[in-house]
């Protein structure tokens, strides 16, 4: 009896083991299945995984995935044409320029490759330029003059020790800057930033609307210009899914299976192990390991694929024209759809993304939530597109409160917003309140 109920205790913890592994594998993304694997293999002798060729895979797919073989070259290509590749780095751009600098010294080229070697990816010193100094035994007055060179390198802003002296070198290259616009920024950006135009306008002497163009100035700067580039070490998203329009306009779905190895069992030491009495029930636990993960991976790429192709179905006019909205669409919907669990729906959508006409799109983002029970067809995106119009055509001196836009969206659109909640998809949009959108002209001054 004892030994019966151990048996069922044992088989059930085997069961849990695999089922978490399997939803864990829904889960990952292409990265990280293929990082899992590859821990496995180094586990299981009897695992084998094999990058496959796209002539290889295409051969494999005939008759079991008709969608794909609507899909010509050229399609796939086109889906992934804007899939990143590493780019040039901060360093790459700041070494050639050093090297192509005729008037610099060869001591001056050495201690600026090591000032470039501090930069943080932002373009900032990494370090107190003092400590630099001392580290390369040299007088801070001569460390201020070779950061004075490195300063004046592309792009305009790096080796800035502060997000004031940042806009400011920047701003010393704009032929329409203010006088006082250095002194502004280095001393007092805190309140330039807060709009307490007016505040410094008066201890400058100067019109409210000069200060107001510098803080237009700032907003057209890069506060962060080594970010423009390539980090070294970059991991660039693999779209789990791509999807493209075929000559008839249908938005086509299919996965992006190049991008896994094949998993196969090494027979050659599987052969070996079932030789040997002793190794024999080993072979056949590992075998069994193998095929568990080729069926558990098959069934992860069939359920994204069956998820995406109904998210391509109800957003394909999001997907496709460049002013296209989303439709209504809720991971409850997708799941009464295909008959599965909401929570698959969201493990099969997290950490996934599709190429698409529209660009690289995380499949989370193609769900958008309903505003109100009395539209159904009407979703919160629909509400910041009419927000961001309404604040675009909104009297600059005199800006319209959450207040207001939710009593102009009650009675342009007939939807009932609080206040609370207008304010919250201002804030997704990046939009500043109403208090901080104020405009002076001369007239108002």
């Amino acid at each position: 009896m004892e030994i019966g109920l151990l048996q069922r205790q044992t088989t059930s913890l085997v069961m849990t083991q695999e089922l978490r592994q399997a939803l864990h594998l829904l889960q990952y993304s292409s990265v990280d299945v293929i990082a899992y694997l590859r821990e496995q293999a180094l586990e299981n002798p009897l695992l084998e995984l094999h990058e496959q060729s796209t002539l290889s895979r295409e051969r494999e797919l005939v008759g079991t995935r008709p969608i794909r073989q609507q899909m010509s070259s050229d399609d796939k290509q086109a889906a992934l044409q804007n899939v990143a590749q590493r780019g040039r780095t901060l360093a790459d751009e700041l070494y050639e320029q050093l090297i192509e600098s005729p008037t610099l010294s060869e001591n001056d080229k050495c201690e600026l490759t090591y000032l470039i070697g501090n930069l943080r990816e932002d373009g900032y010193l990494g370090e107190a330029l003092p400590q630099l100094c001392a580290d390369r035994n040299i007088t801070e007055s001569e460390g201020e003059r070779l950061l004075a060179i490195l300063q004046s390198f592309e792009p305009a802003g790096v080796g800035a020790r502060s997000l004031g002296e940042c806009l400011a070198l920047q701003l010393k290259r704009m032929p329409d800057c203010h006088p006082l616009a250095i002194d502004i920024v280095l001393n007092h950006l805190e309140a330039l930033a807060a709009r307490k135009w007016k505040q410094l306008a008066k201890q400058y002497g100067v019109v409210v609307q000069d200060i107001q163009h510098l803080y237009d100035q700032l907003k057209e700067l890069d506060p962060k210009p080594g970010l423009r580039y390539s980090k070294e070490t970059a991991i660039y998203v693999q779209p789990d899914v791509l999807m493209a329009k075929d000559e008839s306009g249908k938005l086509l779905v299919f996965m992006n299976d190049d991008i896994l190895p094949a998993i196969r069992v090494h027979e050659e030491y599987d052969h070996l192990l079932k030789q040997q009495v002793e190794t024999s029930a080993y072979a056949k636990q590992k075998r069994q390991h193998v095929e568990w993960l080729k069926r558990s991976l098959e069934q992860r790429q069939q359920t994204v694929r069956r998820v995406a192709e109904v998210l391509a179905s109800v957003q394909a006019d999001y997907l496709l024209q460049p002013s296209g909205v989303l439709k209504p669409l809720t991971l409850n919907d997708v799941a009464q759809v295909l008959g599965i669990h909401e929570s698959t729906v969201s493990r099969a959508t997290s950490n996934k993304y599709a190429q698409t006409p529209r660009g690289l799109v995380e499949l989370k983002t193609l769900f958008s939530g309903h505003v109100s029970k009395s539209d159904a067809q009407l979703t919160n995106h629909h509400v910041k597109v009419w927000l961001k119009e309404m604040i675009s055509v909104e009297d600059k001196s005199k800006p319209l409160s959450d207040q207001k836009l939710a009593e102009q969206l009650r009675i342009d659109k007939g939807v009932a917003l609080s206040r609370r909640v207008v304010a919250k998809y201002r804030d997704e949009l990046g939009i500043l309140p109403s208090s901080k959108r104020k405009r002076y002209n001369e007239r108002t001054g």
